[in-house]
């Protein structure tokens, strides 16, 4: 049976649906915007962060830090007040992009836009601990919804409906909290669908290189100023790498305590991660709709140099669990990628029967990606699998890998380079999102004497947050890029 949305179901226009689902957006690490709750002083969100010197840079950072008193239960000196809505970029820690499409295209899909409720969590503390308030957040989403007139007259026309439950859109950070609330059991069984898309399941390299010296960010924060800073945030050591990615010696092995502690990591919070990690084996999601990204250049493992970690494009080859070595017995390599942040099958949940969803983009814009938000549209809509919705988000032949730097001088400016089938016809479009909004559009040339792949040279010349949208695939890949001036790198 199906009701089409008029102005009090979800606007004029709203597509048919099934479904009268509550839906609760859990964005990742960095998605949600944070401001001193004293100070009222926005930490992170902030539109107009390059006009920041990196004097403001290193208070804004030690702000983020947390303190001993909110590891031990005193949260509140910090507090999520929305959504991500902009672009930000932290030295050290990297880019987030807005929500706001998948929000608005959800609230437009809904049977009323009430029925949607975006979760802000305060990213820095446990996943334990913000997946508790998410659990409590979504038992009172789901009464309120339940007795909302749109609610009541849905279930008024269609007796044999039963009262709604909760679909659950959780971008990579998440999608773990989004486990937190089925693990706990706290409401009831009445989750009935969970998408996670780019969650680290597995963990993330990446967590690794941001705990260690903050790589990236000499020349505006010193690695010091961030070892100060990201050791003592709890959720970081959730999203540390569980998987086989440490090499040591002739094999790799999933890291532990002491490893973390080698790493600058805290003994505490190691140890308190892999407790939490280890009781989470087995929780699987009902109706697991699993979207991972692909294609794109991604740390896969690490090494350590004289106590620096030093990421890797691959992992060691493997099967059955046996390693497999190259003809002079060297372990054989394979580069299997990701999105950028997370590899490709550390975002699989284990002991899941759900099919993963590859799409082609970057991690942060996994959450923006058009076939990614008519997925989550879709499942509204009553189409609760990839296979109703046609192979648009699988991986296709015209797929393409896009690569830039994650930071750059606007005196110099930066090259963008994308590689994949050599009969692609990409074209390329530069945007400052920062405040300034101004629009480049560099062009692709193919490189000489290296088929299916393509160069372009940027010169912004002011400093700002620039996304670089590349075109010719399925959909535009994107990428930012923070662009600084001599006096913002110190």
């Amino acid at each position: 049976m199906t009701t089409q949305g008029g102005e009090g179901m979800g606007g004029r226009g709203a597509p048919e649906r099934v479904l009268h689902d509550a839906v609760v957006v859990v964005p990742g690490i960095m998605g949600s915007a944070l401001r001193d709750s004293r100070s009222g002083a926005p930490l992170w969100g902030v539109k107009s962060l390059f006009q920041y010197s990196a004097q403001m840079y290193g208070r804004r950072l030690r702000s983020l830090a947390v303190t001993d008193a909110e590891r031990a239960g005193e949260t509140g000196r910090v507090e999520a007040t929305g959504l991500l809505n902009v672009a930000d970029w932290f030295p050290g820690l990297g880019t987030a992009q807005p929500y706001n499409d998948l929000v608005a295209k959800l609230r437009g899909a809904a049977l009323h836009r009430a029925a949607v409720l975006p979760f802000p969590y305060d990213w820095r503390l446990s996943v334990a601990h913000n997946g508790a308030l998410l659990a409590r957040e979504v038992r009172r989403h789901l009464d309120a919804w339940r007795t909302h007139p749109a609610h009541r007259a849905y279930c008024d026309a269609h007796p044999g409906a039963g009262p709604a439950k909760v679909l659950v859109v959780a971008h990579s950070m998440g999608g773990l909290l989004a486990r937190e609330v089925v693990h706990s059991g706290a409401t009831g069984g009445d989750v009935r669908a969970v998408m996670t898309v780019g969650t680290p399941f597995g963990g993330s390299v990446k967590a690794v290189v941001m705990l260690n010296s903050g790589k990236g960010a000499p020349g505006l924060l010193s690695p010091e100023a961030l070892r100060e800073v990201t050791p003592t945030m709890p959720g970081l050591y959730d999203l540390l790498p569980g998987y086989r990615c440490y090499e040591e010696g002739a094999d790799m092995r999933a890291p532990g305590v002491e490893d973390v502690v080698a790493l600058g990591g805290r003994r505490d919070l190691a140890r308190a991660s892999a407790a939490w990690r280890a009781s989470r084996e087995g929780t699987l999601l009902p109706e697991h709709v699993m979207v991972v990204g692909t294609g794109q250049r991604t740390w896969q493992s690490f090494r350590l140099e004289k106590e620096a970690a030093v990421a890797q494009w691959h992992v060691f080859a493997r099967e059955g669990g046996r390693l497999l070595r190259d003809a002079d017995g060297r372990p054989r390599t394979e580069d299997r990628k990701g999105d950028g942040t997370v590899y490709r099958f550390a975002a699989h949940l284990p002991g899941s029967d759900a099919r993963a969803v590859a799409v082609n983009q970057e991690h942060s814009a996994l959450a923006r990606s058009e076939g990614v938000i008519d997925l989550a549209r879709g499942m509204l809509s009553g189409l609760r699998s990839p296979e109703e919705l046609g192979d648009m988000l699988g991986g296709s032949d015209d797929a393409f890998e896009l690569h830039t730097p994650e930071r750059a001088d606007s005196d110099t400016g930066f090259t963008i380079e994308a590689s994949g089938d050599p009969g692609l016809d990409l074209e390329c479009v530069v945007q400052e999102v920062s405040g300034f909004d101004t629009v480049q559009y560099p062009e692709l040339r193919p490189v000489r004497g290296a088929a299916g792949r393509w160069a372009a040279t940027c010169s912004p010349g002011r400093p700002g947050l620039y996304e670089v949208e590349v075109r010719g695939g399925a959909e535009p890949v994107r990428r930012t890029v923070a662009v600084l001036a001599a006096e913002q790198r110190g």
